[in-house]
């Protein structure tokens, strides 16, 4: 976490996200993807870019778990992201980013920079190569 105090920017009324999808918002330049989860009286903001693909694809992705840890999987590849420290399933060391989020009065509000910057990968894992390069 960054050792400066967080400033955080008002980004939208907690009633306009849906439960279990994701809405994409620009903050400080940076596209995020928030999600609301069932169950959850927080708000999750994760970085958009999915590492693997290089688009912003991330609050399109599919809400789930792993055990009890709840993912996203990414809409492309379908890698699946932690909404807690944002690192990838199936490979922990890359990682979306992860900002700060609170509700305050009914309003979402998320830190201007994340609290966990994200880790891209060397390369796509074999599987997805493969994948992708099959007729």
């Amino acid at each position: 976490m960054p050792s400066q105090e967080l400033e955080w920017v008002r980004v939208c009324a907690l009633d306009a996200l849906t439960p279990d999808r994701g809405a994409a918002a620009l903050v400080h330049g940076r596209q995020v993807a928030l999600f609301r989860l069932s169950g959850d009286e927080g708000v999750h903001a994760l970085g958009h870019r999915d590492p693997y693909s290089g688009a912003n694809v991330i609050a399109r992705g599919l809400v789930g778990s792993v055990g009890d840890v709840a993912v996203v999987a990414s809409p492309l590849h379908k890698q699946r992201f932690r909404f807690d420290d944002g690192s990838a399933v199936e490979d922990p060391g890359v990682r979306v980013g992860v900002w700060g989020t609170r509700v305050v009065d009914g309003f979402v509000e998320v830190t201007t920079v994340p609290v966990v910057e994200p880790e891209p990968p060397v390369q796509a894992p074999a599987s997805l190569v493969e994948a992708v390069a099959a007729p």
